[in-house]
Order: C-alpha cells, then structure tokens, then sequence
C-alpha cells in the first residue's frame, strides 16, 4: 500500500512540474496576437507647426489649394501626397481648419487647404522665402488675371478664357486656354488646348459635362460654380458656369 501511495504522489509532482514548464514557455505573443497588429493612431493636428507634409488623399487624387479658407474659393493649386509645405497660418471656418501654405517644391503655389490633410514634420536647412513683389499685405492670393474671358473670342468660338487643368497623373493643376462653342438648345462644346500641344472637347448636355472625344470615362462633379471635370485617370479640368453657358 504505502509503495502504490508513493508511486501516486510522484507522478502528480512530475505531472505540475511539465504544465509549469509549458506555460511558462508561452509568449505574450501567443497569448494576444492583436497586440502586435494594432494600428498607431494618426498624430494630433499641429495648427502651430512651420511645416507640414500631405497624407491621406486618395491614390488618384489630389489635394485642393485655395485662394480662401474655403471649399468654394477659387482653386488655384493641387497637391499629391508627400508634398511638404511651409505653414503661414491657420484659422477654423465653418467648424473646420484650414490653414495658408506654401509648396517647398513651388514658392507660386501658395493657398488655403483643408487641415486634416496635413502632419506636422519637420524640414531641416530651409530658408525663408523672399516677399514677393506686389504681394497683398494680408496674405491673400492674388486673382489670376489670365481666367478672365477675352473680350474678342477668334472665330468658332462664343467666348474664350483661361482654366486650371492637368494632363498627366500627379501633375498639379497649371492653366490651360479653352474655347466654348454654345448653341441654342443649352448644349455647349468647349475645346482645351494643353500648353504642350494637343486639345481635349469636352460636351456639356443639360448644364453638366457629359462626354469627350477621349475613350477614356468621363467623371464629373461640382463645387460652387465649378465643374470639376476627370477624364480617366490623370486628366483634370476645372470649367467655371461662366464658360459654357455665359453670364
């Protein structure tokens, strides 16, 4: 009896002895994988910041530069990611932020972009940038005098003027010249010319654009007075009401 009752109690000692063994042998890994694998959060807007970088706009997209702290100011710039871009300023409109910048790559393209594009970094060696001459004191943009329709179109055309546009992918917005041919019916052709060579017409139907002479799909929306205008992946236009259909 006393040597079956031994036995008994020396296969329990060995039995805890392996499980403390296997335990301890556990990785918090192992215990909780999704330690590993949580995402850090995004760092807080920095409305104080000399710099910023641009993230978060989409892969096909590009952020917009305006000349007011506004989603319906005149648009003057894009922007892709990894932009960096010296801040001069931010103010809250309508319950967002939105802050005055200028790209470090072009001291011309300088306006008024949604915040919550925009983290802090920090760029080492840059020097401040020279006041441009004529300059407004407070820091606004100057209007792009080259939008304003020319007042003798050339033949062929109802009416001319100046857009912002863009032919290839991550280019940002330059101007491009536009011609508008209306008829009475409200349909209007407008046909730009790029400033390397080579034209896009574009069809407006209805009081929107509707087709092109691309084979590539055409996407339209708008803003304020803007049709924003894509047509496949990397062309862009930015045609105010006022040139297809007057006024």
């Amino acid at each position: 009896m006393r040597s079956g009752f031994l036995s008994a109690l020396a296969g329990l000692v060995l039995l805890l002895s392996t499980g403390a063994s296997v335990a301890q042998t556990e990785t918090p890994a192992e215990a909780d994988p999704a330690a590993e694998t949580a995402p850090a959060p995004p760092p807080p807007f920095d409305a104080n910041a000399e710099f910023f970088v641009v993230e978060g706009i989409a892969f096909n997209d590009l952020l917009n530069v305006r000349a007011t702290p506004s989603a319906g100011g005149k648009l003057v710039g894009r922007l892709p990611n990894g932009t960096a871009l010296r801040n001069h300023g931010c103010k809250e409109n309508n319950g967002a932020n939105w802050c005055d910048v200028e790209s470090l790559e072009d001291a011309k393209v300088r306006g008024w972009v949604a915040a919550r594009y925009l983290f802090a970094t920090a760029v080492e060696g840059m020097p401040e940038p020279p006041a441009a001459a004529g300059a407004p004191p407070d820091g606004s943009t100057p209007a792009d005098a080259g939008a304003q329709a020319a007042a003798t179109p050339p033949e062929g055309f109802d009416a001319i003027g100046d857009i912002p546009c863009a032919r290839y992918y991550g280019q940002p917005m330059t101007h491009c010249s536009a011609g508008v041919k209306r008829r009475e019916d409200g349909e209007a052709t407008v046909t730009v010319t790029w400033p390397d060579g080579g034209e896009r017409v574009i069809l407006f139907t209805n009081g929107r654009a509707d087709n092109s002479d691309s084979p590539d799909p055409l996407t339209y929306t708008r803003e304020a007075d803007l049709n924003m205008i894509r047509i496949g992946k990397a062309e862009r236009f930015e045609i105010p009401d006022a040139l297809p259909f007057g006024g």
